[in-house]
């Protein structure tokens, strides 16, 4: 996983495609994923972080309490998903579970 502060970090983003690579000295830059590799998801930043400083990103899934799902953005908010169609929104009460891509295991049993 890569983060936006990453070292020498970039993205291009064109159309509905994108590419991250780190830039190597003016040499070729080295791409690091690419919407085209097939196993590779572009997750964006709710701009908030959990109840223990861990930035929250979309599709993160996190917990309050005894409810446990997936960040979504909805009406230009992020929330935290409830009976699939709506939310809780987002604030530093929140904490950091996993994400549907690597701990899909975590969503069972959500509401």
């Amino acid at each position: 996983m890569h983060y936006w502060d990453d070292i020498n970090l970039n993205l291009f983003i064109k159309g509905k495609e994108w590419t991250l690579y780190k830039d190597s000295a003016g040499l070729c830059p080295d791409i690091v994923a690419s919407s085209q590799d097939g196993k590779s998801v572009l997750m964006w930043g709710t701009g908030l972080k959990d109840k223990n400083e861990k930035m929250i990103y979309e599709h993160d899934i996190a917990s309050k309490g005894e409810r446990i799902n997936e960040i979504i953005r909805s009406g230009g908010k992020f929330l935290l998903k409830i009976n699939g169609c709506w939310g809780m929104e987002l604030d530093s009460s929140f904490e950091v579970n996993g994400d549907v891509y690597q701990n899909p295991e975590l969503l069972e049993g959500a509401e």
